[in-house]
């Protein structure tokens, strides 16, 4: 009794061992988040235009400079006015023959100089403008690149429950349908109309085995996608005990209250970097005025002097080949890109349209489908009794029975249908 016992507990222990660990879908978008690449990337590409935004606010800081030389030369002209920078000259520097031909002689020089920008045709504050632009555009595209991952780890992961769900359905139709088949005295092949029927049972069984293959398939595909995104190996299942309905409204009714998608919202804000590059390039026509404040030294055999200068600085390009044809080229690349967004926005407007209607009528043929399973459900059940009784042959049972597998293949088709219209809505209003 006592081995008994213990065998019935290492049957359940082992039964335990093998069923596949639940997993609930929030779990599984922690861990996604946690692992995306491609969200990282967007965050680092967020982060770089952080930097790059700081350095650009910095442009009203003065620039601050230090140069220096040291050279040994002859040449007559070099040699007279870093003589003359270290206040060195003597009389005899201007004989013609020591003028002319000096000699080599080594010099060190340098400077310490500000620059302070005052205007600079608005080239600096347009760019930092662009920058604010791009900085919001990454955080936006951030956002969609969240709704994107999330929406399609919901179609996966939907994929997996009624694919899971339905298998296990015909698993208990097949179990039903093989004790069938077991017990049938008539099937033999003397027998033409008994063993036609039982060959009709053996044909639904076949049909049911290939379905739950492809079935399989397909699970694997769904948990290697997440898998792989989630960096786990894990042998896991959905949590069956949610139906599809509940799992759409819990997970994916949430939408912002923007008229549009985050990603045509980031596109908004790019344009609006073009708009802020057409300004940087008409700077290139404009005046740039500042301060400057510099301090020379001459350092030689002579002596060590400096010298101090300071004033206001005009810079204007009156020509320069470079710069013509850049704001029209500016201009246009910004109209290319407006009708591109606007484009977008129509596809955009137009795909919301088809989904919401596609959505009612998915709705209405589930609600069909789930109606006629429950009658296919009840009329399978009471077939199979008619048969155990004689009442009812074996090629009519193998019918019914191929009409309820039917109905589960088109039911789980309009499943995917219905669980893709949700999840290409949530992208769309988020």
């Amino acid at each position: 009794m006592k081995s008994l016992f213990s065998l019935s507990l290492l049957f359940f222990a082992t039964q335990a061992q093998a069923l596949p660990e639940t997993r609930s879908f929030d779990d599984v978008w922690k861990q996604l988040f946690d692992k995306s690449l491609n969200q990282k990337a967007v965050v680092l590409e967020k982060e770089l235009n952080e930097e790059s935004l700081k350095r650009a606010d910095r442009h009203w800081l003065p620039r601050v400079y230090v140069t220096g030389h040291w050279f040994s030369t002859n040449d007559p002209t070099q040699i007279f006015f870093n003589n003359l920078g270290q206040r060195a000259v003597e009389q005899a520097d201007f004989i013609p023959s020591n003028l002319n031909r000096p000699g080599r002689e080594t010099f060190v020089a340098g400077a310490l100089g500000v620059d302070l920008p005052l205007y600079e045709g608005g080239f600096k504050t347009s760019q930092s403008s662009m920058y604010k632009a791009l900085v919001k555009a990454s955080e936006i595209e951030l956002k969609a690149k969240r709704s994107e991952e999330y929406a399609e780890l919901a179609r996966q992961y939907g994929s997996l429950l009624i694919l899971t769900q339905n298998e296990n359905l015909l698993k208990v139709l097949k179990v039903n349908l093989r004790k069938v088949i077991s017990g049938y005295q008539v099937g033999a092949q003397s027998n033409p109309v008994g063993h036609s029927g039982l060959l009709g049972l053996k044909g639904v069984d076949n049909r049911i085995e290939g379905i739950l293959a492809q079935y399989e398939m397909k699970v694997l595909n769904a948990r290697h996608w997440i898998n792989t995104k989630t960096e786990s190996e894990m042998v896991w299942q959905p949590d069956l005990r949610e139906s599809l309905e509940d799992f759409l409204v819990t997970k994916l009714s949430g939408s912002s209250q923007s008229a549009h998608s985050s990603l045509i919202l980031s596109q908004e804000m790019k344009l609006k970097t073009l708009d802020e590059m057409k300004s940087m390039e008409k700077a290139r026509f404009l005046p740039r005025v500042g301060l400057f404040a510099n301090n020379n030294l001459y350092s030689g055999d002579r002596d060590t002097e400096n010298s101090q200068s300071f004033g206001l600085y005009l810079q204007w390009d009156l020509f320069n080949s470079d710069s013509y044809g850049r704001v029209g080229e500016a201009g246009a690349k910004a109209l290319a890109e407006q009708a591109k967004l606007h484009a977008f926005k129509q596809e955009e407007k137009i795909m919301l349209s088809q989904l919401q209607e596609s959505k009612v009528t998915l709705e209405k043929t589930l609600e069909l489908l789930d109606n006629s399973d429950s009658l296919l459900q009840e009329q399978s059940l009471n077939s199979m009794k008619l048969f155990r009784s004689g009442m009812l042959n074996a090629l009519q049972l193998a019918e019914v029975i191929n009409r309820r597998v039917d109905l589960v293949e088109n039911k789980l088709n309009a499943q995917t249908q219905y669980l893709d219209v949700w999840t290409r809505l949530y992208q769309l209003n988020n």
